[in-house]
């Protein structure tokens, strides 16, 4: 399963999957916060560059095959 994870955090949701053993790959994520950005990224064990960063600046014509979305807005 292709993810894309928005307002990403340090990423709950895809600890979650994790804990459930569901297999996924992460396309990328988008987190504003650089700390909680850096944070996603050791915890997932995924390079920055996936960050999409703001989300208000994401080309969406850019995505392609994405089978699940999170989100865990404020």
């Amino acid at each position: 399963m292709r993810l894309l994870s928005l307002f990403s955090g340090i990423g709950a949701f895809e600890k979650a999957l994790d804990r459930l053993d569901i297999d996924y790959e992460l396309v990328n994520y988008c987190e504003i916060d650089p700390y909680a950005s850096k944070a996603y990224s050791l915890i997932h064990g995924v390079p920055e560059s996936k960050n999409l960063g703001d989300i208000k600046t994401v080309d969406t014509s850019r995505l392609h095959d994405i089978d699940m979305i999170t989100y865990g807005f404020p």
